[in-house]
């Protein structure tokens, strides 16, 4: 397997394994002479190839948290020079509260040895430009086995974070969006209602007004002795002032549209009380006529095998 196609954790594993071969050699190589100058020259090439390579930072902390060894990467992700970083502590970079967390997580690796995975951290650059990234850190130990420090793989997650951000802000604006959205159904939904019931009581006023107020002068213009023609407008408006403010013909359209105009109007006719006879002086029809559309209206209406009286289910529908 080539170097640039091992994942981060072989990398790591090898660069500690050349690192203390590396270490190994320089205290024989006084005893084994050109031999292991030249092995050891060929490790610290090919742990050089590879940390420079990297696009992660690899760094080296001692126990107190300076820098004990760096790659590229480290400084072009803290912004800083080499010489700078040498002096620099884990603590510069990063925020109080961070300084906790980070300190918490190495003395627990420090502690049992197991290496931690560190999510979601910022640092501050030299620019003072805050980046997120994680880190993945693990004890290092001399040739005795005591621990002298730790062993840091960061990579910079800053365009993951914010797209993050991103994302969650603008689940949380349609969550505004979908919420604002239910009030104002639900406030439709009132001023619907409201609007029905206006409708409602406009209906009833007008009805009220014309029965209590305009029905009475044209029942007194009934009384008045009127010739034949005169009395049939007087009809006539009556009957088409009953047909607008009747709330009884507005419910048996919605639910009864299949009736026939003459049959609407015997309907209203029947609601009124009026009598067969009646119905049929009044629309100048035979009974057997009215009869046939009651029994036509009966049928629609459901009413032919129930004994429910028509008028009492007309006025039902008021």
């Amino acid at each position: 397997m080539r170097d640039e196609e091992k994942d981060k954790g072989q990398l790591v594993s090898e660069v500690a394994a050349l690192r203390r071969r590396i270490e190994e050699l320089e205290e024989t190589s006084h005893l084994e002479g050109l031999h292991t100058t030249r092995e050891l020259k060929s490790s610290e090439d090919k742990y050089r190839i590879i940390l420079e390579n990297m696009e992660e930072a690899y760094f080296e902390l001692n126990l107190a948290g300076n820098f004990a060894f760096l790659n590229t990467a480290t400084v072009e992700m803290l912004g800083y020079s080499v010489e700078e970083l040498a002096h620099l502590n884990y603590r510069d970079y990063v925020l109080p509260e961070t300084t906790i967390r980070l300190f918490k997580i190495f003395n627990k690796i420090y502690r049992t040895g197991e290496p931690a995975e560190i999510f979601d951290y910022q640092v501050i650059r030299k620019d003072g430009d805050k980046r997120f990234r994680e880190m993945s850190a693990s004890l290092i130990r001399d040739p005795s086995g005591s621990p002298i420090g730790f062993r840091c793989l960061a990579r910079d997650v800053t365009k993951r974070k914010l797209a993050e951000e991103a994302l969650n802000k603008k689940e949380e604006e349609l969550e505004r969006k979908s919420a604002s959205l239910v009030e104002s159904n639900a406030a439709l939904k009132v001023l619907l209602k409201q609007r029905e019931e206006d409708k409602v009581d406009l209906e009833r006023n007008v009805l009220s007004n014309v029965r209590e107020i305009v029905m009475p002068y044209v029942e007194e213009l009934k009384k008045g002795g009127l010739a034949a023609n005169q009395s049939v407008c007087i009809d006539t408006i009556k009957t088409n002032l009953e047909n607008i403010i009747s709330p009884f013909l507005r419910n048996i359209t919605l639910k009864h549209f299949n009736l026939t105009p003459k049959e609407f109007q015997v309907a209203n006719l029947v609601k009124e009380g009026r009598t067969t006879k009646e119905i049929a002086e009044f629309l100048n029809m035979s009974t057997g006529a009215i009869d046939f559309h009651r029994n036509s209206i009966r049928k629609k209406f459901g009413l032919n095998k129930k004994k429910v009286n028509l008028r009492s289910y007309l006025l039902s529908l008021s």
